[in-house]
């Protein structure tokens, strides 16, 4: 089974597909969604949008961040054909947009994290779980993708957030700052290009709290996804108006991002560069 989401205006809908004939993907169940008005920022939440489908760690649940409804809407994954049921959904910060989730594991306590586009910022929630019940999401704190007091210039929109492997650090991206600057990949040219920044935060296993740990380039422009590999010792970076991924040594232990290793020219024409990158491992 795959799951689905569609942010198209005339269609917002969260929907799970049957791939074992990959030649022939069949529809198994789809939700869509409308508003009865727009929301805070209303150019851009003129309809539901569904960003992202993340299973928590019990694998009992999905959340979905709707970045037009500042929803995160919370399905139960279900053994029968459609694959789930919606359970409910939790109020995002009004006119945030929240774009993607992560969830941290820290022994018997678990985190969600979210990166929300219109608001540049990111939102903690402890996570509480009884028998089968319904998951309860209880907020903890919304700040600036660069750390509490930070800012960013206008027309930022925050991308990709991920959590480290050994649950010990959150990683966000933020697109359209331009304000980093890293050597030329042509070794001949000693001009210096522009990059936004993958933002590293450590998190604090028994409250959930986020501390900042670095602002580091994300190897160029519009870091609209990236991950890690499953050690956490590198990150690769999908530059979409850079047309290039990149590959980051990091240091798994300080969670500090250093050196870029590899990198790759990756589609043609302006804006049809990679979105997203992952390792195969």
């Amino acid at each position: 089974m795959i799951i689905t989401t569609n942010t198209n205006s005339d269609t917002s809908a969260f929907a799970t597909f049957d791939v074992s004939n990959p030649s022939d993907l069949k529809l198994l169940k789809e939700e869509k969604y409308t508003l009865s008005a727009p929301g805070t920022v209303p150019e851009r939440q003129d309809a539901p949008h569904l960003h992202d489908a993340v299973l928590d760690p019990t694998g009992k649940f999905l959340v979905v961040p709707d970045l037009g409804a500042d929803l995160l809407r919370v399905y139960k994954v279900d053994a029968g054909i459609a694959g789930y049921s919606s359970v409910g959904a939790v109020k995002a910060v009004a006119g945030s947009g929240p774009r993607h989730v992560a969830f941290a594991k820290a022994g018997d306590k678990t985190f969600l994290y979210s990166t929300n586009e219109l608001s540049n910022t990111i939102t903690g929630y402890s996570v509480a779980y009884k028998a089968d019940a319904i998951p309860e999401f209880t907020q903890l704190f919304t700040f600036s993708t660069h750390g509490p007091g930070g800012s960013v210039p206008a027309g930022t929109k925050s991308a990709e957030i991920e959590v480290s492997p050994d649950q010990k650090f959150v990683i966000v991206s933020s697109r359209g700052e331009s304000l980093l600057k890293i050597p030329n990949f042509d070794t001949t040219n000693s001009t210096q290009i522009p990059s936004d920044p993958l933002v590293s935060f450590s998190i604090n296993a028994d409250t959930g709290a986020l501390t900042h740990v670095q602002t580091a380039p994300a190897g160029g422009r519009n870091p609209r996804g990236f991950s890690l590999n499953k050690d956490g010792s590198l990150v690769v970076s999908a530059l979409q108006d850079d047309n290039r991924v990149v590959v980051i040594a990091r240091d798994v232990k300080t969670g500090l991002l250093g050196k870029i290793v590899a990198h790759a020219t990756v589609g043609v024409g302006a804006n049809n560069g990679p979105n997203y990158a992952l390792f195969d491992e």
